[in-house]
């Protein structure tokens, strides 16, 4: 029966060895397993080859023992000491490293100097996680021998963009009363009280512009810089009506009494003309500045404002028009001019933004979005920007009827009606300019890619020709409008791949989202793909993906 003395260690003292000797009983591998395990070598590698072959041996000299003296004193290795082993990947990024060791079979583990020299080897040199590496080092120390241990032992620094300048506004805008209706004592609001309309006198703080930052770039754990993008050092607008600050370069001030309105990187005040209400009384308005109207613009009445127009009541049967904004604080309500006609006998055009509570039978036009908080109802809706539906807490805002032609996305609360209003919405923004510069762009690539054709046939031409027969300065000539060509191809390359990337946020923002309810009979045209509702649906959302538009749930978190 085989014993722990048939069992010794090699000379080089890195293997343990059975000696082949006579034996009663047939001995198996199990038996040479076992016997390995409650030895001193337990911890080796163990060869299962060689098991085999001791295996086989114990059995040939079993059956004939006369080979004992013929093979003499006979060995054969079975497990031998194998120090630990380290891996190191790095991430397809480059931002991460990790550190695969191997625990050791009776060898040395890995230590400090080792980790170090194979991320070195690997080309890993920066964001040495010290601490997580010394855990790596002492995990597999104490792991049974041949487990695999890996864990990060590196982390690449990331990239931080610098932020443009700030600019903090101080002084609410007209726009904002009719977004924030004020509450009454029992906590509701009051869509009728949007709160008096403050004007700035000089001196008041209108905005405050904050520092760019510059950013800072990365770096991944191979040591190599990444990109960042640094702040604009934007200059804050000295609009009409304001001054900077003699005290503070960044703090805008007003100069004049009148109606503070944010532009892009700073502040106006338009000089303003208040009235009480606008009908025959007065006659139409036609002011270079800011019109305020605290009651109601009557029927057949135009008022006409380079700046903003602000209504606190209603416009009836009117002409609005407004080189900025218009705020319209109760309703915009109007006629058809025929039965079945689109001409409507009230229009509200805005180069800029345009809000209202309710509106009906009117035609609204907008540069920018255009926001109804209560209802939209069988009117006529043209906006570059965004339509919204809805108040500010989501839960009220009706869209029936009518159409609407907007340049980005269309949201309502609840979505046509339950006895299946005719309401068509088209969603078309800068698709065509998209699709007209991506024209424009392979016809200019297809036009290089020629160019390039007729240079290469003109060196392959000029290469063939006898040095005597060839145009002095021609091969650099060609050589250098080859480069310059090959360089507009990559340019052009840049720019398609912008023009693609401006084609997907097209499709990402033009979408129909409707938190509520969504109502037979709502025809959706985004650029030529057509969606149309012949049932209810719950809340609901338009999805784009492998070209295809379609509706789907919408998400809770959306609602």
């Amino acid at each position: 029966m085989l014993d722990l003395s048939c069992l010794r260690l090699s000379q080089d003292k890195l293997a343990a060895l059975i000696e082949i000797t006579p034996q009663e009983q047939y001995v198996s591998s199990t038996d040479i397993t076992a016997l390995i395990l409650r030895s001193e070598f337990s911890h080796y590698l163990i060869d299962d080859t060689a098991i085999e072959e001791a295996v086989a041996k114990f059995a040939e000299l079993r059956e004939n023992p006369e080979l004992h003296a013929q093979w003499g004193d006979t060995f054969v290795k079975l497990a031998s000491i194998r120090n630990a082993e380290i891996e190191i990947d790095i991430s397809d990024d480059k931002m991460v490293a990790r550190a695969t060791i191997t625990a050791a079979f009776g060898g040395s583990p890995i230590t400090q100097s080792d980790l170090v020299t194979a991320m070195q080897d690997a080309g890993v040199c920066f964001g040495l996680q010290k601490q997580r590496a010394l855990n790596l080092l002492n995990l597999a120390k104490q792991a049974e021998p041949g487990t695999k241990i890996k864990k990060v032992v590196a982390l690449g620094r990331k990239s931080e963009d610098g932020q443009d300048s700030r600019f903090e506004r101080f002084v609410a805008t007209p726009t904002e009363r009719l977004l924030k209706p004020k509450e009454t004592d029992d906590g509701r609001v009051d869509m009728r009280d949007l709160g008096s309309l403050d004007t700035v006198e000089p001196n008041t703080e209108l905005m405050r512009r904050h520092p760019h930052t510059l950013g800072r770039a990365g770096k991944n754990v191979c040591g190599e810089e990444l990109p960042y993008k640094q702040g604009r050092d934007i200059d804050i607008v000295v609009g009409e009506g304001t001054k900077l600050s003699a005290k503070d370069a960044n703090l805008l001030l007003a100069d004049r009494t009148g109606l503070p309105l944010e532009i892009e990187h700073g502040m106006k005040v338009d000089d303003v003309l208040s009235l009480k209400n606008v009908d025959v009384s007065n006659g139409h308005v036609d002011f270079a500045g800011s019109v305020l109207i605290s009651g109601n613009v009557g029927e057949g009445m135009k008022v006409n404002a380079s700046g903003d127009v602000h209504i606190n009541g209603f416009a009836e049967s009117a002409d609005i028009s407004a080189g900025g904004d218009v705020v319209i604080g109760k309703g915009v309500i109007g006629h058809r001019l025929a039965e079945g006609a689109s001409n409507y006998s009230c229009t509200v055009t805005a180069a800029g933004a345009l809000h209202a509570t309710f509106v009906q039978y009117s035609h609204l036009k907008a540069g920018k979005d255009v926001t109804v908080t209560s209802q939209l109802l069988h009117s006529k809706v043209e906006c570059d920007g965004k339509l919204l539906v809805s108040d500010a807490s989501g839960l009220r805002g009706t869209l029936v009827g009518g159409s609407v032609n907007a340049g980005s996305s269309i949201t309502a609360v609840v979505l046509g009606a339950t006895a299946g209003t005719a309401t068509d919405l088209r969603i078309a923004g800068e698709f065509e300019e998209i699709q007209e510069e991506r024209r424009s762009l392979n016809n200019i690539k297809k036009n290089l890619h020629n160019k390039l054709g007729k240079v290469l046939d003109a060196q392959m031409k000029l290469s063939s020709a006898k040095p005597e027969e060839r145009e002095e300065g021609l091969a650099e000539k060609l050589a250098a409008t080859l480069h310059h060509t090959r360089q507009e191809l990559v340019q052009l390359d840049f720019a398609l791949d912008a023009n693609q990337q401006h084609e997907d946020n097209f499709f990402t923002n033009a979408k129909l989202t409707v938190r509520k309810e969504l109502h037979p009979n709502v025809r959706l045209d985004i650029v030529g793909q057509k969606l149309f509702t012949n049932r209810e649906y719950g809340p609901t959302e338009t999805q784009y993906e492998d070209g295809k538009i379609t509706f789907t749930p919408l998400g809770a978190g959306k609602k």
